[in-house]
């Protein structure tokens, strides 16, 4: 009985894991989370939750819109394997940061 009863405790913890990365990709972007958390915004619930970039003009608009309310232009953008790649500068024509968008989930990073 008690042989019986640890098996299926351990089938159902090894369930309970094995179902854990789908709960959490349904949850937002399954990238890995370095930078801190998402950023709300009112094209989706979460920036970057599972949206394809597949344009540079797209790219280009998710920027523009996550930096509305800063004082800064968006630089040259270069495609990329998998990424698209911006340099992000103030309006004073000062590098302030260059960024990352993911093509897969739209995620944007800072690489510098």
């Amino acid at each position: 009985m008690v042989r019986r009863f640890g098996t299926i405790l351990i089938m159902a913890v090894v369930t309970a894991l094995a179902a854990a990365p789908a709960v959490a990709a349904e949850n937002g972007c399954d990238c890995d989370n370095p930078y801190g958390g998402y950023r709300a915004s009112s094209r989706w619930g979460w920036y970057g939750a599972r949206k394809n970039v597949t344009s540079v003009k797209e790219a280009r608009e998710y920027l523009e819109e996550f930096y509305a309310s800063s004082n800064i232009r968006i630089g040259p953008i270069i495609e990329r394997n998998g990424y698209y790649e911006a340099e992000i500068y103030r309006k004073a024509n000062v590098k302030r940061d260059r960024v990352i968008i993911d093509k897969g989930c739209g995620r944007i990073r800072t690489i510098d």
